[in-house]
């Protein structure tokens, strides 16, 4: 009887230390710093992304791919052109290893309106066929298509706005005095100054009106409201702009001429950033 008083006296201090001891456990538990171990009780927020970001998940073999399409698109046009010139080149692989490098077509050939273009062309339906065939995210074709659009009238507009521009040059300084080309430097320097300036404006003309219009039809044709700006690599397909207004500055220079035979690389650009272009997280459905 004793002992059951006992026990029974002792359990209000027993239930008493327990709820002591979980207090403190608390307590303990609420001001344990996270850098403890111990998981603070209010998660931190992690900083959102922009919506935009997006790396380029192609793998090497991916791009490799791409950018063979693209030398065959550019292969196919330069062959075109090569049987469609006013000289017909062969195309038969022996008779081109051993004919001279400087009596080929890639050696001989002006690269004006009509190369650029169909090279161009080329190079842009290698690289959008590239992309197709080796990028297994099917969402990017629709980006890829939208950067055709943008690539080939960035490569289309300024070379013909080069020789339009040119052109006007040369109408200006004909129906200019004859008496300025023979004249003193001053006369001299007013003679040739719409033949030098005229296919500079065309290039810079081009390049702004191109981009403009390319952003007019992506949004006209796809939908799509975001204004691309003028990127580093768009310049690469400016080089035939150069080499052809240079060409109408200064006729049969060696340097111009030299610089014109990388025109085909240079259009390759367009045809590999169609390829690996991939669509911006916010426009994935």
């Amino acid at each position: 009887m004793d002992n059951q008083i006992l026990l029974s006296n002792s359990m209000p201090n027993f239930a008493q230390g327990n709820a002591l001891a979980n207090n403190k456990k608390y307590f303990v538990k609420q001001n344990t710093p996270p850098s403890q171990g111990v998981p603070a009780s209010v998660p931190q927020s992690q900083p959102a992304q922009s919506p935009k970001e997006k790396k380029n998940n192609l793998t090497t073999g991916q791009k490799l791919g791409i950018y063979s399409m693209t030398a065959a698109g550019i292969l196919t046009s330069l062959a075109i052109l090569a049987k469609t010139g006013k000289t017909k080149y062969s195309l038969n692989p022996s008779k081109i290893l051993t004919t001279p490098l400087k009596k080929t077509f890639l050696a001989k050939t002006d690269y004006k309106v009509k190369e650029v273009l169909a090279i161009g062309a080329g190079s842009c339906i290698g690289g959008l066929a590239g992309g197709a065939i080796f990028d297994k995210d099917k969402s990017n074709f629709q980006a890829k298509k939208r950067e055709a659009l943008i690539q080939y009238t960035n490569i289309s507009l300024p070379i013909l706005t080069v020789a339009m521009f040119s052109s006007l040059g040369k109408f200006i300084q004909k129906n200019m005095l004859k008496t300025l080309e023979h004249g003193n430097n001053i006369q001299k320097v007013l003679y040739m100054a719409p033949k030098i300036i005229s296919p500079l404006l065309g290039i810079g003309a081009g390049m702004i009106v191109g981009n403009k219009a390319a952003n007019k039809l992506n949004n006209k044709i796809f939908k799509n409201k975001d204004e691309r700006p003028i990127e580093v690599g768009d310049f690469s397909a400016h080089l035939d702009d150069i080499c052809m207004a240079s060409s109408y500055i200064s006729e049969d220079n060696f340097l111009v001429k030299a610089a014109s035979r990388f025109v085909p690389l240079a259009l390759s650009v367009a045809g590999t950033e169609i390829g690996c272009k991939q669509e911006d997280i916010k426009n994935k459905k």
